[in-house]
Formats: C-alpha cells, sequence, structure tokens
C-alpha cells in the first residue's frame, strides 16, 4: 500500500472515530448541551434570541453557498461564453448564467435582511409576518438590484481570464451544483420526516402551553409533533418542528466545496490548499456553535447536519474529480484488478 493509501485510512478512521464520539455525547447529553449554551442567550420564555454571535450566523451562515452558487453560474457562463459554440448561442447561454447567479446571489442577500427584520419584531409574531410582507417587495427589488451590479462588476473583472481556466471551473461548478442539490434534498427530506421540535420552541411561552422541554425528543425519534401543535399557536413559528437536521450549518457546510477547487485547478501551494480546507470548516463550525446557541438546533441537528455536506463533497469528489484514485490508493487490489482487465482486452 502506498503513503497516499495509509494516509487515506488514518483520515478515514479518524473521521469515524471523532464523529461517532461527537454523536454518541449530542444523543444523551443534546438537551443538557443546548441549555448549557442558551443560558445567556436564551431568556425563559423566548424564542428568538438577542445574541449578536448566534443572529450575525443565523442571517450570514447560509451566504457562502449562495455566493458558490453565483460563482458557479459565472464560470459556466464564461466556459460557454469562450467555447466554440454558435455565437448567438454562446450569448443565450451566457445571459442565462449571468441571470442564475443574479438570482443566488440575491437569494443570500435576502437572508441578511428578513432574518435581521423577524428578530426586531420577535415579541409579536403576527406583527413580524405581517411587516415582512410589507416590506417584501422592496427588499426583493433591493436585493435584485445589488446583485446585478456585483454579478455585473465580476464578470467585467474576470473577462480576461484563459478559456482553459474556465472549462476547469465548469467542471467544479458542475460538482458544486451536484453536491449542493443532494445535500439539500436529504436535509430537506429529514426535516420533514422527523419533525423533530426545537429547543427554542419549547423554550417558548407557547411552546411551555403545551408542555415544554416534555416535548424533547433525540435525534433519531420519528415525531409527529408538527400535526399534533398545528391548531397551537405555535403555528405562528412556521419552523418550529424543523430541528433535524440544521439547515443553516448544512448550508454553511456546503463551502466544503471549496475543497474540490484544489483538484479542478491542480492546486499545488500548500498554504492555498490548507486555506480551501480550514476556511470551510472553521465556518460550519462557527455557524453549528451559533445554532445552538439560538436554541434554534441541538447538537446532534448540527452534527448531521454539517456532515451530510461534507460527506457529499467526498463521494462527489472522489467519483466525478478522482476517478477513485483514493479508493485504489487505500485498496490496491482494485487497481491491480483494473490493470489486468485492462492488460487482457488489449
Amino acid at each position: 500500500m502506498t503513503l497516499r493509501g495509509k494516509r487515506n485510512h488514518v483520515a478515514v478512521a479518524a473521521f469515524l472515530l471523532v464523529f461517532g464520539a461527537l454523536l454518541t455525547v449530542a444523543t444523551f447529553y443534546d438537551l443538557e448541551v443546548s441549555r448549557i449554551m442558551t443560558r445567556f442567550s436564551l431568556r425563559e420564555g423566548e424564542f428568538y434570541t438577542s445574541d449578536v454571535f448566534a443572529n450575525f450566523f443565523e442571517a450570514a451562515g447560509m451566504l457562502p453557498k449562495y455566493l458558490i452558487r453565483a460563482f458557479a453560474a459565472i464560470s459556466i457562463g464564461w466556459f460557454v461564453g469562450k467555447s466554440f459554440l454558435h455565437k448567438a448561442l454562446r450569448l443565450i447561454l451566457f445571459i442565462g448564467a449571468a441571470a442564475a447567479a443574479v438570482y443566488f446571489l440575491s437569494s443570500g442577500i435576502r437572508d441578511l435582511i428578513f432574518y435581521p427584520m423577524r428578530h426586531a419584531i420577535a415579541e409579536n409574531a403576527d406583527a413580524a409576518e405581517a411587516a415582512i410582507r410589507a416590506m417584501t417587495p422592496t427588499v426583493y427589488a433591493l436585493s435584485y438590484f445589488l446583485s446585478a451590479v456585483i454579478v455585473g462588476v465580476a464578470l467585467f473583472c474576470t473577462r480576461e481570464i484563459a478559456p482553459e481556466v474556465w472549462r476547469k471551473l465548469a467542471i467544479f461548478a458542475l460538482a458544486y451544483f451536484l453536491m449542493d442539490l443532494l445535500s439539500g434534498s436529504i436535509v430537506s427530506y429529514l426535516k420533514g420526516y422527523v419533525d423533530r421540535i426545537r429547543f427554542r420552541s419549547m423554550n417558548s411561552v407557547y411552546g411551555q402551553a403545551v408542555g415544554g422541554f416534555d416535548q424533547y425528543t433525540r435525534w433519531y425519534e420519528v415525531t409527529d409533533h408538527a400535526d399534533l401543535f398545528r391548531e397551537t399557536i405555535l403555528v405562528h413559528y412556521t419552523d418550529a418542528f424543523r430541528s433535524f437536521p440544521s439547515g443553516h450549518t448544512g448550508n454553511a457546510g456546503c463551502s466544503y466545496a471549496l475543497v474540490m477547487l484544489i483538484d479542478c485547478l491542480d492546486v499545488k501551494d500548500k498554504r492555498a490548499k490548507a486555506a480551501l480546507w480550514i476556511i470551510p470548516i472553521v465556518w460550519t463550525g462557527l455557524t453549528a456553535m451559533a445554532r445552538i446557541v439560538a436554541g434554534a438546533h441541538f447538537m446532534s441537528d448540527v452534527l448531521i447536519g454539517g456532515t451530510i455536506p461534507f460527506v457529499l463533497m467526498i463521494f462527489v469528489r472522489e467519483i466525478y474529480l478522482c476517478r477513485f484514485e483514493n479508493i485504489k490508493a487505500m485498496y490496491p487490489f482494485l487497481q491491480r484488478k483494473g490493470r489486468t482487465h485492462t492488460q487482457t482486452g488489449d
């Protein structure tokens, strides 16, 4: 076995060990961890916290996903724009990709506006939703305008990049969209299937009126809380029963796609490679902590939510970009078998 194979075995073993240990702690101490981490950020009876750290990552935690989506769309746009296709077709595809980039980025900008608005009027759920509905047309117009300006500047600044680079980045874009689609689908399905009630839902005055923390369930327990409480005041909080897994952490974890740039651009610089690993790990970790501090999720919610995009990135990277090279390095007999078949075919 090569050194690369040994390193891969160590990496897999380390991941399974750390993940297993954290999941074990979360399984038995989810509620206790949340109580400790919300001690100074969520008073009894509150649903929304006023903690700056928690609110910042609630508004900005998902922003990397939208930025990477916009970057991926721009990459595809420039790739087709500099390709051999018919000029009219190139223009149509380029405009379509630019429009997609504007759409993706505008979603992130709206999060930066709507989340603080919802918290600013948190005492009255009806008033908060009414204010958001009233401001929605203005916020949408502003988000699209700002996104169009940012995307336009990005397109202008990147116009001289060589077509070969855009070809590599287009490959990255396709790999990212696959990872993003799978991650979002899995997280969304589990949220609706498990129906786990949030810590802050139970902590709120409305949650306390229907049993409070007696409604707590572990991450693997499928419940019917959403149906049970649909006629209660908790219906105002439309996501009160969508605790598992953490969507914010899952979306923040889409930043793990940056690791795939190492393969697509054949990055050799060790500092750059380290940065492409460290940035998503730190951002996802901070978002996960912030979601617990906000009372929005339990430890197991953020652990699973952040692990889903990470594992998907590893699989997409291995299958789509590395062509199973890491697996072959870990299990040399697969490579030898492949060579034998090749030689036989010759």
